[in-house]
């Protein structure tokens, strides 16, 4: 055998080589794919790839299967290469839940065409269909999951805008199949939210959009807080005496997420009492639990901004002319004054607040503070009376001095908290009968609980200083639409709040993950160049078109002119000479414009040649000269076995 491989030419042995290594690289692929397939390696700066630790408990703790179907229309994703990549990148992490399931969780792809059966489940499911042909024909791209007891979640459309909020979605949807129970959600609250009488006892509007989706009643403080609750909101806390306090400390020492909404003047309170003639609201506050907590709030301070105030009548002036003026006490937040980055706040456009006051850190806090809602920049901290009863805006803005700072109004507090109550609990004597004398008609009291001077795991909370938030007249109106009477929102207020119990309602698992990076990543550097060349050349640019459109209009001027009867005017040699003088100019100016917007361009093409370079030539030069070194390195080497061999 070994004679007649010596005895095949160099032109065989190549082929044979040729055919070992193809069979061999064949044989690995394969070997891989077997092997390696769950096995990746995230090189991503954002971790975009990697699912957070939340994600991978919830889904070790799925006990029933549950079903997930992706709807993708083939046409819709062939008509846009981004969807198309996107579909992808979701399909592969939809493929990586079933893999950490350990197959609880299954997946089906499916491809609706129209008018198909499947375009059929996709309506059912509720998917939102968008025309994807002229005939109106229209194309999903939606999940639909449900469990073993028929229950159904779903995403009507898996928007890319929503990309970096996409492990959450997928995670909240798995966990409400997973655990199908509503969610039951107590409030505690000294303003009408459930049944207003201005209202003829209807509830309010955030009231009733969270009804839509979970099981919500309202708590007396009589007792303690039930433990059943998924999660509690304190609205507006006055009143208050010290064992209302403690029950809402101990429902937090217990590990139990909690909102809570304060505010150092209530607008609606206010117009509550002025029908009843009262005094105007004097705020609210849970100062005992705020300073053992480490949350810095003075209900005696309002927040004013310049930039966020809204519009408003301020009376007339002395000639009986309305005075419009903004009011720097009712705000509407937007843009980088809401939160981008986290699920509740992330695709809120604008948010509405009036009176509001802020939030700080104290010191010596070992919490994690997130604010959700800020202020610009061009805000100060007014005196709470100045707002009171007959308001000045005029006067506010007048004697405004912004400190270029912003404020929060809204945040979000993780970590263990120290109770507010170190001495335990405080002596209710009136409390203490009527416990006393239930126990004597035989009726069910609950037990005291443990008293704890600290949370026994990390809770999250949410404070928002301001209650107008929730307040009907500052975020929907009421238009009449062919007789009904409907409500359109005009700010996002209610999705906040929906927002907000939909995350602090679910596991700690869920509420821990935050958004992911994005697959598209811009170009900084590329950016960062049109930026300069923008501040560099945009003015010279301006006023080259600027005289540019001078010369050509006293040319016109003087190319057009005629006399009164409409005869054109024979122009002297001057004139003649003016207008040539004026085309030398204009086409020089021209030229000069060109050049101005090349050198726009010029840095970023620069370093598109650079890039080019790099990738295409580099990694060749670099492959080139090893090669090189390797065959110096083996000749030399060769020639020391020769000399030594000749020796």
């Amino acid at each position: 055998m070994a004679n007649s491989i010596k005895s095949w030419d160099r032109g065989k042995l190549g082929l044979a080589g040729l055919a070992v290594t193809f069979v061999f690289f064949v044989s690995l692929h394969i070997f891989s794919n077997e092997t390696f397939r769950t096995v990746s390696v995230d090189l991503t700066e954002e971790k975009i790839f990697t699912l957070s630790e939340g994600t991978k408990e919830i889904l070790s703790n799925v006990r029933e299967p549950v079903t997930l179907r992706l709807f993708v229309s083939a046409e819709l994703v062939k008509q846009s290469p981004a969807l198309k990549d996107y579909s992808r990148s979701v399909r592969e992490l939809l493929e990586r839940y079933v893999q950490l399931s350990n197959g609880r969780v299954k997946l089906e792809i499916i491809q609706p065409e129209p008018f198909s059966p499947e375009e059929d489940r996709a309506v059912g499911f509720g998917l939102h269909g968008i025309p994807i042909t002229q005939a109106g024909n229209l194309g999903y791209f939606g999940l639909a999951g449900t469990n073993t007891t028929d229950d159904l979640d779903v995403i009507a459309f898996v928007s890319p805008q929503r990309e970096q909020f996409l492990e959450y979605d997928l995670t909240r949807l798995v966990s409400n199949l997973a655990n199908p129970k509503k969610k039951k959600i107590g409030y505690v609250s000294s303003l009408p939210v459930g049944a207003d009488p201005m209202k003829r006892y209807a509830p309010w509007q955030v009231i009733e959009q969270l009804r839509q989706r979970f099981d919500v009643e309202r708590i007396t403080l009589e007792n303690p807080i039930p433990e059943d609750l998924d999660l509690l909101l304190v609205i507006h806390p006055r009143d208050m005496d010290d064992t209302d306090r403690y029950y809402i400390d101990q429902h937090v020492m217990r590990g139990n997420n909690t909102i809570i909404f304060v505010d150092p003047y209530s607008e609606e309170a206010t117009r509550g009492n002025q029908m009843q003639r009262q005094p105007p609201d004097d705020g609210s506050d849970l100062k005992e639990l705020f300073k053992a907590w480490g949350i810095k709030y003075d209900k005696k301070r309002v927040l004013g901004d310049r930039i966020g105030a809204q519009r408003v009548s301020a009376g007339r002036n002395s000639f009986g002319q309305p005075i419009i003026t903004d009011y720097v006490a009712w705000l509407t937040l937007s843009d980088n004054r809401i939160k981008k980055d986290d699920v509740v706040t992330g695709e809120l456009e604008k948010i509405n607040i009036a009176t509001s006051g802020y939030l700080e850190k104290a010191d010596g806090a070992t919490y994690t503070m997130d604010p959700l809602l800020i202020s610009s920049p061009e805000s100060m901290s007014l005196d709470v009376a100045n707002t009171k009863t007959d308001p000045k805006p005029t006067e506010l803005i007048k004697n405004f001095k912004p400190t270029g700072k912003p404020f929060v109004v809204a945040a979000r507090y993780t970590g263990k908290f120290k109770s507010g109550f170190p001495a335990g609990r405080p002596k209710d004597k009136i409390r203490k009968e009527i416990r006393e004398a239930a126990i004597k008609k035989g009726e069910k009291v609950p037990d005291f609980q443990t008293h704890l001077k600290e949370s026994v795991k990390p809770v999250s909370l949410i404070v928002v200083a301001d209650t107008d938030i929730l307040v009907d007249r500052f975020w929907v109106r009421d238009q009449d639409f062919f007789g009904q009477r409907i409500s359109v929102p005009i700010a996002n207020n209610a999705d906040f709040l929906t927002n907000a119990v939909d995350n602090m309602a679910g596991t700690a698992a869920l509420i821990s993950l935050r958004s992911r990076g994005v697959t598209s990543r811009p170009f900084h550097t590329v950016d960062e160049i049109k930026r300069a060349a923008e501040h560099k050349y945009r003015s010279t640019e301006q006023a080259l078109l600027q005289k540019l459109k001078e010369i050509e209009g006293k040319l016109k001027d003087l190319q057009t002119k005629e006399t009164k009867e409409g005869r054109t005017v024979i122009l002297s040699d001057k004139q003649k000479e003016a207008i040539e003088k004026f085309r030398r100019e204009s086409i020089s100016i021209r030229k000069e414009l060109r050049s101005v917007q090349l050198a726009l361009r010029r840095d970023i093409d620069q370093l598109d040649a650079n890039l080019k370079v790099i990738n295409i030539g580099l990694m060749p030069a670099i492959v080139i000269l090893f090669a090189i070194g390797l065959g110096l390195v083996r000749r030399r080497n060769a020639r020391r076995h020769q000399a030594a061999a000749a020796s």
